[in-house]
């Protein structure tokens, strides 16, 4: 693996599953890569296992909600690590909110719409400023069942999550003729962490019922290696047994 990197990928929202497996590929793909999540206690392991492994990580704590803290993380990212941001990855989220809609209380909402949208806006306006000064670049959102479906007892997260998926769309096509490729990526199912492990062991003794992380994060990579003349806008990404 390269140490020489002139290219740069962050990763918003870096923990155990999604964010530290697609981290961790495109180290290996040869990108520096930034670490952004809102706990360090989630960063260090990743930015050492991508670093034992020979590659190039630095970690910055952020809150993505936050104006401030997001163009203070992207001032870093300049300050130490080398090269231009070519792949952004917007995988926060303010956690999963499943409660009675009578039950719900104002501060949900505005977690959930704090992180889903206002987040997800301040983290694709400050990698795009980036991108349009290289021409290109790859800005990737991860999305939920809920971003197409409210379901029942689903009404603080589905909203923030189909908030994601319009920005998305949206960017998508202003972006696009800028030779950026902005694309949602719809995770339907439960994916493989120590946390899903414990709420739910038996969902983990067969294989097919849950999202392999490091199968998402191929994916990821995937994405970002179309061609223009064939661009993904939105891909949807399930195990085989899951009902839908």
């Amino acid at each position: 693996m390269s140490t020489n990197a002139a290219k740069i990928a962050i990763v918003a929202g870096v923990g155990p599953g999604t964010g530290a497996s697609v981290a961790q590929a495109f180290a290996k793909e040869g990108y520096a890569v930034a670490l952004l999540a809102r706990r360090t206690e989630s960063l260090k392991p990743v930015e050492d296992s991508i670093k034992s492994a020979g590659g190039i990580a630095a970690s910055f704590p952020t809150d993505v909600s936050d104006e401030k803290s997001v163009q203070a993380a992207f001032a870093g990212v300049a300050e130490k690590l080398p090269g231009a941001v070519e792949v952004a990855i917007f995988n926060a989220s303010a956690g999963f909110v499943r409660k009675p809609f009578l039950e719900l209380k104002t501060h949900d909402m505005e977690r959930s719409l704090s992180v889903s949208s206002v987040g997800a806006f301040l983290f694709a306006q400050a990698a795009l400023r980036e991108m349009v000064k290289h021409k290109k670049g790859t800005l990737i959102f991860t999305g939920a069942t809920a971003s197409t479906k409210g379901s029942a007892q689903m009404a603080a997260f589905a909203p923030a999550k189909f908030a994601t998926r319009a920005l998305a769309q949206s960017l998508a096509r202003e972006f696009g003729p800028q030779n950026i490729h902005v694309a949602h990526a719809i995770i339907d199912g439960i994916i493989d962490t120590p946390t899903t492990r414990q709420w739910m062991p038996d969902l983990f003794k067969e294989e097919g019922t849950y999202l392999d992380p490091i199968d998402i994060a191929d994916a990821y990579v995937a994405l970002h290696k179309q061609n223009p003349s064939c661009w993904s806008q939105e891909i949807d990404l399930r195990p085989a047994k899951e009902k839908w």
